[in-house]
């Protein structure tokens, strides 16, 4: 077998065989979002650690504190979501809220509400994700100053129509982002949600003096299997057709 063929082969199972999500948005500015007061485009600084550049700083409270207008309409059964999160000043309590919101900002959520909400046995994680209501599936506790990359995929399985099942990794490495392995915590319930055009931060129970940055929000859709499969056979196609033409 030539080369490219091999080239081929090789780019067709990769494609086939890990999580090659098809990017809907990647911001690492407050571009194209519209802010409400108490959230503002900030340049962080040394002492932001690994947040640099400009990023969105949230210091009160709103359902609709920073939003936007996707350029698609998302109804993809996988969708991938990720971005960094920290404290950057104020301590985290209760209830302490910030979620990425899907549709509306009752829809699916994934971010930080602090110590479980309270609940019994939390052993103090902050990092959260759900589909739908008030409660969600925890992990991790948040320490000041440190930063975290929130990896998120929202799914629709069994057959359903709308969003049922929501999984979050925090740190997650390569192999895990690309097998789509190994979450840190997953959440099951119908979203009522089957597509979306729009995404927001709701922050709630911020306290003076809490400041939480966020960076580098990506939003992605995941081919399914066949798809891949079937973009991978066409480039396979192309090159056997260009070598008969080189011949």
């Amino acid at each position: 077998m030539s080369f490219a063929p091999k080239l081929a082969l090789a780019a067709l199972i990769s494609i086939a065989g890990a999580a090659q999500a098809l990017p809907v948005l990647s911001s690492a500015d407050a571009l194209g979002w519209t802010l409400s007061s108490g959230t503002a485009a900030v340049v962080a600084g040394p002492a932001d650690g690994a947040i640099t550049g400009e990023a969105l700083r949230f210091t009160a409270n709103n359902d609709n504190a920073a939003t936007r207008t996707l350029a698609q309409t998302i109804s993809a059964n996988r969708v991938t979501v990720q971005f960094d999160l920290q404290l950057d000043a104020g301590s985290i309590e209760n209830n302490d809220f910030l979620g990425l919101w899907l549709g509306s900002s009752t829809g699916p959520n994934i971010g930080l509400k602090g110590n479980c909400d309270g609940a019994a046995g939390c052993n103090g994680a902050d990092l959260f994700v759900r589909t739908t209501g008030s409660g969600g599936n925890f992990t991790t506790p948040v320490l000041l100053g440190q930063t975290y990359h929130l990896f998120g995929l929202l799914e629709k399985v069994g057959g359903s129509a709308t969003y049922n099942r929501y999984s979050l990794w925090v740190n997650p490495t390569g192999a895990e982002m690309a097998g789509l392995s190994g979450a840190d915590a997953v959440f099951a319930s119908n979203s009522g949600i089957g597509s979306f055009n729009t995404i927001g931060f709701r922050s709630v129970n911020l306290d003076q003096g809490d400041v939480l940055l966020v960076d580098n929000v990506e939003i992605g859709t995941v081919p399914e299997p066949a798809s891949a499969a079937l973009a991978g056979l066409a480039l396979l196609g192309v090159l056997a057709t260009s070598r008969r033409r080189i011949r």
